[in-house]
């Protein structure tokens, strides 16, 4: 009976050869990549080819080459049927076993190396009004490897929802948030996006990109114009400020190394007074002014130049206009950049005395810089 048994065995295994064969590329096809399978029959189809790919799909009828993707990993058996003229209508039938895999050659983690969060139009701000949609982010990511991507989309610390995608071969990809719910626009003010990858493990903070949502029929403040429109690293200027919307209540911004060391001004209409320090390590260059209110946020077209120090003078030797005091100094050392009022009249308090002749929250006379040989 064993004897038997193995000669059957070969003779089908011989018939099912001399029908032809069936060559798949790649050797181990990978779930979510395209395989192509091409079959060799012995003798010329005279009918459409049918394709089964063990997987419970649908049996796919074309011609010796097909092309399949699989959903999941595992072994399946491909077998592909076809109509020969000497076959009085029966058919002949290939069959070869593939296994799928999650990725191809030697095995690699899947991680991510790069993350960059965008509006469609590449910037990281942007403003809209109320009730606007759809308000949609981007992330272009580069990542390694073959693997799940587990993620979610967060507005101001709330997850909006998480999803899954996979990813093939080491690469790049763009994602948005149109799976999500629609990015929240009913709440004026300010608003944090940002991607928290759940899957894989990152080592890196993922960035953060932001919105402002401004009240219907609103206009965001416009700096037009500042004079001067020079500065130089290590001072203490007092800038003048022309353009549209400016009213209490908004602030202007330089970049990180230009500080507003007081509360804006507004003298008349249309103008605005800022007083700011130069950070000493500020860079030569061009920066754009931007300016904030609940309405929203603008950019321009005004610009303030941080011109390079005199060629041959030392940073030592640089004669500047005058020494910060020590409470500028001291606020441009935390790095916040906007002196708001509650926090000067708390730092005047603790810094003078009233033996000094400021009163608390003295803002004005607060930031004269004492003369040479003075207290």
């Amino acid at each position: 009976m064993r004897t038997l048994l193995i000669t059957l065995t070969l003779f089908c295994a011989m018939a099912l050869r001399a029908q032809g064969t069936i060559t798949v590329t790649p050797g181990v096809p990978v779930v979510g990549a395209p395989a192509t399978f091409v079959l060799s029959p012995t003798y010329p189809p005279i009918g459409p080819v049918s394709w089964d790919f063990g997987d419970q799909t649908q049996p796919l009828s074309g011609g010796v080459v097909a092309s399949h993707v699989y959903a999941r990993t595992g072994s399946y058996m491909v077998r592909a049927s076809y109509p020969y003229a000497a076959g009085q209508g029966l058919p002949l039938t290939v069959q070869v076993p593939v296994f799928v895999a999650t990725r191809l050659g030697p095995t690699a983690p899947f991680t991510l190396s790069m993350l960059r969060l965008r509006w469609e139009d590449g910037r990281v701000d942007m403003s809209v009004e109320q009730g606007f949609r759809p308000l949609v982010a981007f992330a272009d990511l580069k990542f390694e490897g073959t693997g799940l991507l587990q993620a979610q989309w967060v507005v101001d610390g709330i997850p909006l929802g998480t999803f899954a995608m996979q990813l093939a071969f080491a690469g790049t990809a763009t994602l948005d948030s149109r799976s999500m719910i629609p990015l929240p626009t009913t709440a004026p003010g300010e608003h944090w996006v940002t991607l928290r990858i759940l899957s894989p493990q990152v080592t890196f903070e993922p960035p953060l990109i932001r919105y402002f949502v401004k009240l219907g029929g609103e206009e965001a403040p416009q700096v037009d114009e500042v004079v001067p429109s020079a500065v130089r690293p290590g001072e203490e200027r007092e800038l003048r400020i022309r353009g549209r919307r400016l009213a209490p209540g908004m602030t202007v911004s330089f970049g990180k190394d230009i500080a507003l060391v007081a509360p804006l001004r507004f003298p008349e209409p249309g103008w605005a007074i800022a007083r700011v320090f130069v950070a000493p390590t500020a860079h030569p260059g061009f920066r754009e002014a931007q300016a904030f209110s609940k309405a929203g946020r603008s950019r321009g077209p005004a610009r303030l130049e941080v011109l390079p120090r005199p060629l041959g003078l030392s940073a030592a030797a640089e004669p500047l206009a005058a020494p910060p005091s020590a409470l500028v100094a001291f606020l441009w050392s935390e790095g916040d950049g906007v002196a708001r009022p509650s926090l000067v009249r708390a730092l005047t308090a603790a810094f003078f005395t009233p033996e000094d002749g400021l009163p608390a929250g003295d803002m004005p006379s607060l930031f004269q810089v004492p003369a040479p040989g003075g207290r």
